[in-house]
């Protein structure tokens, strides 16, 4: 007998439907002491709970999200710190010195770690995970996150820019052919 597994149908519930607009105009009222957060809640259609959390966050100074956050799980890293992580990554490849995907999950590790961030990598193996690489990736599909390629040390050098008072050897030569013209 073949057992089938059932096809996701898609979500089932309505939970963590409201609106961002919704929650911004209910934290305010709160704030403005205009309703209590139960009228807010149910006046803007917002969870009791998901305002009272938020409301408090704001009057302790910290940074919220209005967005209904669902799961178990938190992203690491906020949308700022993850657009930063990328262009250092395209910065590094730009260079030709590309992370493999085992230096790139260190380094997230090590970001986390020095930035005080709350983190699930491994903290024996000083890694990321499978699952953040593969979500970064979904999140940022245009990332130079690729098993890079060898460059020669004589290429590579001639991709960099010569120090400050040095001739590049491409205008050296082009002003030699020039003297030898005239």
């Amino acid at each position: 007998m073949l057992v089938k597994m059932p096809k996701f149908k898609g979500r089932t519930t309505s939970r963590g439907e409201w609106s961002e607009e919704n929650t911004k105009r209910a934290i305010q009222d709160v704030l403005d002491s205009k309703m209590s957060e139960t009228v807010a809640a149910e006046r803007y259609e917002v969870p009791r709970t998901s305002l009272q959390d938020r409301v408090k966050a704001v009057k302790q100074g910290q940074q919220i999200i209005l967005k209904p956050i669902q799961g178990r799980f938190q992203q690491t890293f906020t949308p700022e710190y993850e657009r930063q992580l990328c262009r250092h990554v395209t910065e590094l490849d730009n260079r030709l010195m590309p992370l493999t995907r085992s230096e790139f999950l260190r380094f997230a590790h090590d970001l986390a770690e020095k930035s005080s961030i709350d983190h699930r990598f491994n903290k024996e193996k000083r890694m990321a995970g499978k699952d953040f690489f593969v979500a970064f990736k979904k999140r940022n599909p245009d990332s130079a996150l690729i098993t890079p390629e060898a460059t020669s040390l004589m290429r590579a050098t001639g991709f960099n820019k010569p120090p400050t008072g040095m001739r590049h050897n491409v205008n050296y030569w082009y002003e030699t052919q020039c003297e030898l013209l005239v």
